[in-house]
């Protein structure tokens, strides 16, 4: 290509052929690193982009340096000592070879105030890393602009990691307000295609498609040239079924003409065990911790002890990013990169045995949480849970196809009880039921009876009762009670008495759901189980004893609940018995001294992540602040508390429960009128959890959905700390995925709050969020 020479030689810019799309913070942000230091190296991913944004960085600064910008592409070039040559050519110095290039250039750059941007310096990294810090050390005035895949290493530079573009929320993408990986397309695709548009009609597949391509400017720019053959909906047909070949035009560089040659540049420069290890690394579906890595992917070929180095190698080539969660460094590999390695991991034929070490890492991680769950650790066992749920899912995913009963259901037992510690009861259900429908575990002759396999029966339900699929529960029940009866499995048939009493309290049999979960409690006591079930089911007969009517005995057996986690410092069924000694204390009168009780379970609940746990807290503490006077914040209440409890498929408590909050509803209707009622109701609805819980915990004042939006020069005042801290992420470049798991909040929290910081900002893409939180400093 005579004109990409030419610029070589020359030294010059090379010219944008197309719009420059997004990338306001970090055309903010290089500018300011490069009055600072001397040194500034752009890295990441292939195709991210570096190169654009470094020479649309560099076009900004160019007025402030006396002699200008230079260029130098490194891509063709393969041996290092012809470094000097190459960057000489961008200053027209002549070709004088051996040492008396480095000599020339040194001389030449000694005395001048100017920017050089090297791009592409990864696979020369030690060679640009002794020229560039020779050159700075003799030139006092120069300053370098790099694009690589992994850092020189050199004093006093700095480095900006280039992250994908931002991609649409799972819920699709907003023709008239596109994310930056939908503008890149829509570009594109209007410049390929005559007549297209984004439209109402294609947005939600070009939505998912720049999903699916991570964002990365490269894969979208070629996605969209195949407009030209095919529709969006069958470019993401292809990019579902394989990774897409995508072929780009006749003149760009060679490792750009498909995805596949954009991955397999840095394949190359990678070391055989780095290579290794980017295969095996591919199993995990989220991001994992060192720990995992060494369990999964060691083995005498490639040994736990030289795990931690090939990471690191693979992380500075961008290959392995690195996120930090819970103040500890984790690792992420993109979709596209991770099917690449699951590509060489097959050809290798390692697949089964890598996923199968997965699976057994996984499952026994799961067994030790299972045992640790009703103590202490329970804490720790759950936000190790929101941490690892992605590599779990996929780890029992392949292991309902290929691994034996018993590992398998003791896996899901603990899986199971995770899930429902979380409140994420349908997706306990989804699997618990998977593996006994697939493992075919409790057919005839399928097996012998074992106490692990009738729990099994049993948990899918007590899940299946908790929402509301009473003639479900009570088949699973039957066929639970046949296996323990079989085997006079006692802690078994205590565990089913306690799961029918659950099925009695949904089906308005409160006064049956007391006798059968109390007769459970004293079999538990007689077996002498030791396990999270045990104040699981004390919570449940508080529960039963209050809404049949009784609240004296249903605070009592609230206090109970409460004394027999304090030994072991359990968490999850303490919160409950507090939230519930609380609306025991409403109904018999003590509102104010329910209050504290309520406060503090939603607390914990709140600090455990139970999405059910905090519903159920809020519906409380709205009944609780209606009876205290305050109708318009019980009204709110109710209205989060419905909204967060229809988040996790569980149904109410049967009717008694719904005729308990009718009351409550009826009362604040009659203080506020039906109009009052209802606009506060509708408030309520709209108001995500973590809101709502920080707003009755009297972390944040509450929401005003009557206040006009805000003018950006009055947003510092209007936005809430959390929707600052929200802004300061979104700068640093994250995805609303990674923004909860930063945060440890649900995703579509995260999107709220965005929706609410663009409406407050008056903005319209995360990029104006970012460039204005850079702005504030």
């Amino acid at each position: 290509m005579p004109q990409t020479r030419l610029e070589q030689r020359s030294g010059r810019l090379p010219a944008e052929f197309t719009s420059f799309v997004g990338r306001r913070a970090e055309l903010a942000e290089i500018p300011r690193l490069l009055q600072r230091s001397r040194l500034v190296t752009l890295t990441g991913p292939g195709g991210v982009g570096k190169t654009r944004l470094a020479v649309r960085a560099a076009v900004r600064v160019a007025e402030s340096f006396d002699d200008g910008v230079r260029f130098v592409d490194l891509s063709a070039l393969r041996e290092p000592g012809l470094l000097a040559r190459t960057v000489g050519d961008a200053f027209g110095l002549p070709d004088q070879g051996g040492s008396r290039e480095l000599d020339t250039l040194v001389a030449h750059l000694s005395d001048r105030r100017l920017l050089l941007l090297i791009d592409t310096c990864e696979h020369l990294v030690d060679a640009c890393a002794m020229l560039v810090e020779l050159l700075l050390s003799n030139a006092p005035s120069l300053h370098v602009l790099v694009t690589s895949r992994q850092p020189l290493d050199i004093a006093g530079e700095h480095t900006v990691m280039v992250a994908p573009l931002t991609r649409p929320g799972e819920r699709g993408d907003d023709p008239e307000r596109p994310c930056d990986s939908v503008s890149l397309f829509a570009e594109r695709a209007m410049a390929v295609v005559q007549g297209w548009n984004l439209t109402e009609h294609n947005h939600e597949a070009v939505a998912r498609l720049c999903r699916r391509l991570d964002g990365i400017p490269l894969a979208i720019e070629l996605a969209a040239v195949q407009l030209r053959a095919l529709s969006e909906e069958q470019i993401l047909d292809l990019l579902e079924r394989r990774m897409l070949p995508i072929r780009g035009r006749r003149t760009i560089m060679p490792r750009h003409q498909t995805l596949r040659a954009a991955i397999d540049w840095s394949h190359e420069l990678c070391s055989d065990g780095e290579r290794l290890l980017w295969a095996r690394l591919s199993v995990f579906a989220g991001d994992f911790d060192l720990r995992a890595a060494e369990e999964v992917c060691a083995d005498d070929a490639l040994p736990a002890a030289e795990i931690i180095e090939r990471i690191t190698g693979l992380v500075a080539k961008s290959i392995v990013l690195r996120v930090d969660r819970d103040g500890a460094a984790r690792y992420r590999m993109l979709d596209t990169v991770r099917e690449y390695g699951a590509e060489r991991l097959e050809a290798r034929g390692e697949t089964a045995g890598t996923r199968a070490r997965a699976f057994h890492w996984y499952a026994e991680m799961i067994e030790r949480a299972r045992a640790e769950l009703g103590g202490d650790g329970q804490p720790r066992w759950l936000a190790w849970f929101r941490r690892e749920q992605a590599n779990v899912r996929a780890a029992v995913e392949y292991g309902l196809q290929t691994t034996e009963y018993d590992l398998l259901v003791r896996a899901t037992l603990g899986l199971g009880r995770i899930f429902a510690l979380h409140g994420m009861i349908g997706e306990a259900r989804l699997w618990a039921t998977r593996v006994i429908q697939i493992k075919g575990i409790f057919a005839d002759g399928e097996g012998t009876p074992d106490a692990a396999r009738t729990e099994a029966l049993a948990l899918i339900g007590l899940l299946a009762a908790m929402q509301n699929d009473l003639d479900d529960a009570a088949e699973w029940l039957r066929w639970a009670r046949e296996r323990a009866d079989a085997a006079d499995d006692q802690c078994g048939l205590a565990y089913i008495q306690g799961v029918e009493g659950v099925v009695a309290l949904y089906a308005d049999e409160p006064a049956r759901s007391v006798s059968l979960l109390a007769e459970s409690v004293r079999l538990h006591r007689e077996a002498g189980t030791d396990d999270v079930l045990v104040p699981i089911f004390h919570v449940f007969l508080a529960t039963a004893a209050t809404l049949g009517g009784d609240p004296a005995a249903g605070e009592r057996h609230a206090i109970e609940a409460i004394a027999i986690t304090e030994p072991a410092g359990e968490l999850w069924s303490r919160s409950y018995g507090l939230c519930l000694r609380g609306l025991a204390l409403v109904l018999k009168g003590d509102p104010q001294g329910a209050l504290p009780e309520i406060l503090e379970g939603l607390r914990v609940k709140r600090d455990l992540n139970d999405q059910l746990g905090m519903a159920l807290a809020l519906d409380m503490l709205a009944l609780c602040r209606v009876a205290l006077g305050d109708a318009e914040g019980g009204a709110r209440l109710q209205g989060a508390a419905e909204t967060a409890r229809r988040s996790t498929e569980v149904s109410m408590f049967g009717s008694h429960h719904r005729l308990l909050r009718e009351v409550y509803a009826a009362e604040a209707t009659l203080r506020l009128g039906e109009i009052g009622y209802q606009a506060a109701y509708e408030a309520g609805l709209r108001w995500d959890a973590d809101d709502a819980v920080a707003s009755a915990l009297g972390e944040r004042p509450p929401a005003d959905d009557d206040e006009p939006p805000a003018e950006p020069g009055e947003a510092a005042r209007v936005l809430t700390r959390r929707e600052i801290e929200i802004a300061g992420l979104v700068a640093e470049g994250m995805t609303n995925r990674e923004i909860a798991d930063r945060l440890v909040i649900a995703k579509r929290t995260v999107d709220s709050h965005l929706e609410h910081i663009l409406a407050k900002l008056g903005f319209t893409s995360r990029t104006q969020i970012a460039a204005w939180y850079a702005r504030r400093g």
